[in-house]
């Protein structure tokens, strides 16, 4: 059954295509995005010009008629549900919704590809961190060298990997003074703890690199293809080691105080995520004080905008989500464990030469 949105999607598919998109100067660069001006729904032709836009700028190609109308009505309840929130948002939260990379996809496929219930396992015998530290007022490990760039984990649920090889990459540089791109692909096929595309656990990949001796890089071990495959570290030569790991005191401070030091991994409720674009996230649809989590991602620093004091977190959807691959979330709250649970499951990788290198 093709519903209506679709059929005057039909209707006007041939002017959009092939007249409407060239005299389209109405539909600027912030208005495909959705920028901080727009929180109306646009009228019917300025949606349908606003999808062929979209469609172009991401390369979407749909196989049948019947997928691009199916792709068409999610588009519009998507724009629909971001324009709402943007004008009812607008003047009390400082985040904004947009139309990314996930525009056409309905909640429940990005829930299903992206998201996994996470039972994090909580080791008590791990040494958390000192609450008490010096921090800086802001710190962007980016600017520091020990960063990499922002990565795409595919339609595979294999943030665990991605966020524990961020992590790692970052103590190594801090470390060692070099940088190595090092392989998520590794830990998806190596780590038979975790569940590959089915989601998995940062400690347990920690766990693996710790048995295994090490890590390789991107270049040493098969590029990443988004599935689990047949291990192959023992042809592999590793580029990274780290000498254990801890799980971080779960509080803004004990946050706070583990990011001066190093990049660090979170696990969290991100239910949300899906349309997010620009701006401080303040979990506005979490429960409060809740510990559940579904992805992971990794913080790569801090600081403040305009009074409010946010993480700077990479994420791995690519850079066609967020600010450029990342997300910035509100800290210091009265939230028990933080926005979404960004302060529940925090591990930080350990490298015992960190103390004589690290970067200042």
């Amino acid at each position: 059954m093709i519903s209506l949105n679709s059929k005057l999607f039909f209707l006007s598919f041939i002017c959009t295509t092939f007249i409407c998109l060239s005299s389209s100067s109405t539909i600027s660069y912030q208005y495909s995005i959705l920028g901080p001006n727009i929180d109306k729904l646009p009228s019917p032709d300025e949606a349908i010009k606003l999808f062929q836009q979209w469609k172009k700028e991401h390369g979407r190609v749909y196989t049948n008629i019947e997928d691009l109308g199916k792709r068409f009505d999610i588009f519009l309840s998507n724009l629909r549900y971001i324009t709402k929130y943007n004008a009812k948002k607008a003047s009390t939260s400082n985040y904004l919704l947009g139309l990314n990379k996930f525009a056409d996809w309905s909640p429940e496929e990005f829930q299903r590809t992206y998201l996994h219930d996470l039972d994090m396992p909580m080791n008590n015998s791990m040494k958390q961190n000192d609450l008490s530290c010096k921090a800086p007022p802001s710190i962007d490990w980016r600017k520091k060298g020990a960063v990499t760039e922002i990565k795409d984990q595919g339609s595979c649920g294999s943030c665990w990997a991605f966020a524990a090889a961020a992590a790692i990459e970052g103590i190594n540089a801090i470390a060692t003074g070099k940088l190595i791109n090092l392989s998520e692909q590794e830990l998806l096929d190596c780590d038979l703890v975790s569940h590959g595309c089915n989601s998995g656990w940062v400690n347990k990949a920690f766990d693996w690199v710790l048995h295994n001796g090490g890590i390789a890089s991107s270049v040493g071990y098969p590029l990443y293809k988004g599935k689990r495959d047949s291990c192959q570290a023992y042809k592999s030569q590793n580029s990274a080691t780290i000498d254990g790991y801890g799980h971080v005191a779960r509080s803004d401070n004990g946050l706070l105080c583990a990011t001066a030091n190093q990049p660090i991994t979170v696990c969290l409720n991100a239910t949300e995520f899906q349309h997010y674009y620009y701006g401080i996230y303040d979990g506005y649809n979490c429960p409060r004080n809740s510990v559940y989590s579904n992805h992971c991602l990794t913080i790569v620093g801090y600081g403040s905008k305009d009074g409010e004091d946010f993480w700077i977190v990479k994420n791995s959807w690519g850079k066609s989500w967020g600010i450029n691959g990342y997300i910035w979330i509100k800290r210091n709250t009265d939230l028990a464990h933080g926005v979404c649970g960004i302060n529940a499951w925090a591990y930080n990788p350990i490298k015992k030469s960190h103390a004589h290198n690290k970067k200042n």
